[in-house]
């Protein structure tokens, strides 16, 4: 019976979704109306759209997992999303605007209008479509575990990860028909369940686990102060990891693109200051429960699995079943966005730049792409790889390299497309070198990771190729007009009781 309720809410939920997106159907005016959804989306949108791809349903899983098993070094999810939002919030203007003054429809994109060039901008392309696969791999084995535990037993681990596959395959279909407006508004409907009624159902979880005996005073000491030694990783593991979060969100395509579907950068700025207090809240409900349910028997097993396990003490399907809801609600969203902002890349970076095409063409490699994409991650899942953990690690490793030429090529001047280039590649095979031989951190440099190394160097290729290779007059020229676009300019008061900015080209 219990299976039956369990797959039962699954097809109800899947229902909501079917129903967002028919409510929100419109034909798309071109390509770029299919790749960043009109640029239509105000800041409740833009706010639920960034949740649901900043919190996907690993940090269920995994984050949670580190806080049940470590203790407080899990909250360290709370320190990285609020430098993450900063960034968001004083790079919204150039981004938005770069992209609506010259239609820019990917990050790469972006790169390409900054440094000038191919390279610059299929080089981030390539590098996105390669990390970004073992981590939608994760996601679709994610989905396995949702889908075993509301089977109540009914189904083997291997018998759920296909299940969830072919699920998640099968949603695709109007990410492909529907493209950015339909990733933001599932995200949105998505969002509802996974992180608002997600934290209603986390406060009674605490509570429960605080009536039971399961407060903070049963917890060891340790699980509640930092490791001074990183957790045995090293001193600079915990810098390491809270720097690498925090600037390498931004360097996803999936999380990237969200910038580009506002409405303005007023709705920007606006959805990062929102989502600041959402976060604290959902991740703070989130990490404390998985915390004191760390002393549960059965934790320590299968870490996790905390949220789970916790709702197995409780006994009764219905806990079970709101947790896996959760989970897929925010897996999902992170899976769509993520699968249409590389179908976009392949279609408009690499496929475009090889073949140029019209909108018609982009549009129909992008639906291909997605659909190819979906399929090859889905046949990895359900082999079920056992080092694609490390392959998606060293994956952000690599990810967080773009930071380096994205953080400075949007607020100076100097840098120009050999460093972008240069640096990145080496920062990126840096840490992919690295990672292979220390996929946690690296103990002779005291805990730093293998992307903070790459970084390092990447940096320095840079600044030095800034000043070794100068722009020309012409180039100069054209970044200057680039960043004078963007300035803010005072309208001069007018006499008369009412002084009005003269219109811009864009709303902000």
């Amino acid at each position: 019976m219990n299976v039956f309720l369990g797959y039962g809410m699954v097809v109800l939920f899947f229902a909501g979704v079917l129903l967002t997106l028919y409510m929100h159907r419109r034909r798309d005016a071109d390509f770029t109306d299919y790749a960043v959804g009109g640029r239509s989306f105000g800041s409740g949108y833009q706010t639920m759209s960034i949740l649901n791809t900043w919190f996907p349903g690993s940090v269920f899983i995994a984050d949670a997992g580190l806080a049940a098993r470590s203790g407080v070094i899990g909250f360290h999810l709370l320190v990285y999303g609020l430098f993450a939002y900063l960034l968001m919030y004083l790079m919204s203007r150039r981004v938005w605007m770069w992209g609506e003054l010259n239609g820019l429809r990917t990050q790469s994109d972006l790169f390409g209008l900054r440094y000038g060039g191919t390279a610059s901008r299929t080089v981030p392309a390539l590098i996105q479509v390669l990390v970004n696969f073992p981590m939608t791999v994760l996601g679709m084995q994610a989905m396995g575990l949702i889908f075993y535990y509301i089977s109540f037993g009914h189904l083997s681990y291997s018998q759920s990860v296909l299940a969830g596959v072919l699920v998640l395959v099968a949603r695709q279909f109007w990410t492909v028909r529907m493209g950015m407006r339909g990733v933001v508004v599932t995200d949105f409907y998505q969002g509802m369940i996974a992180y608002v009624f997600g934290s209603v159902l986390l406060v009674g979880l605490i509570v429960y686990l605080v009536v039971s005996g399961h407060g903070f005073a049963r917890l060891p000491v340790e699980r509640l102060s930092l490791p001074v030694d990183g957790g045995g990783s090293g001193g600079l593991y915990l810098f390491a990891l809270t720097f690498t979060g925090a600037v390498g969100g931004w360097c996803l395509s999936g999380m990237f693109v969200r910038l580009f579907t506002a409405d303005g950068v007023r709705s920007v700025k606006r959805s990062a200051i929102f989502v600041m207090p959402a976060s604290l809240v959902f991740a703070g409900l989130l990490l404390t429960v998985a915390l004191l349910s760390g002393t549960l028997p059965g934790v320590s097993d299968n870490p996790d699995r905390a949220l789970f396990t916790l709702a197995q003490h409780i006994g009764g399907p219905w806990i079970v079943i709101a947790i896996a809801l959760c989970v897929l609600a925010a897996q999902i969203g992170m899976a769509d966005g993520v699968l249409q902002s590389v179908g976009t890349l392949i279609a408009n970076d690499l496929v475009a730049v090889v073949r140029p095409m019209n909108d018609k063409g982009r549009l129909l490699s992008a639906k291909i792409s997605i659909a190819v994409y979906t399929v090859a991650s889905a046949l990895v899942a359900n082999i079920g790889l056992s080092n694609l953990i490390t392959l998606s690690i060293m994956a952000y490793q690599g990810v967080v390299q773009l930071a380096v030429p994205q953080f400075l090529g949007l607020f100076w001047k100097r840098g120009n497309r050999i460093g972008t280039v240069a640096g990145t590649l080496v920062g990126f095979c840096t840490a992919a070198g690295l990672s292979a031989a220390y996929p946690t951190s690296i103990p002779w440099l005291d805990g730093l990771t293998s992307g903070v190394v790459g970084m390092a160097l990447n940096l320095v290729i840079y600044v030095a190729c800034a000043y070794l290779f100068p722009q020309s007059a012409a180039e100069g020229r054209r970044v200057a007009e680039l960043f004078a676009a963007t300035s803010v300019v005072k309208a001069p008061a007018a006499p008369g009781p009412a002084a009005t900015a003269p219109p811009g080209p864009a709303r902000t």
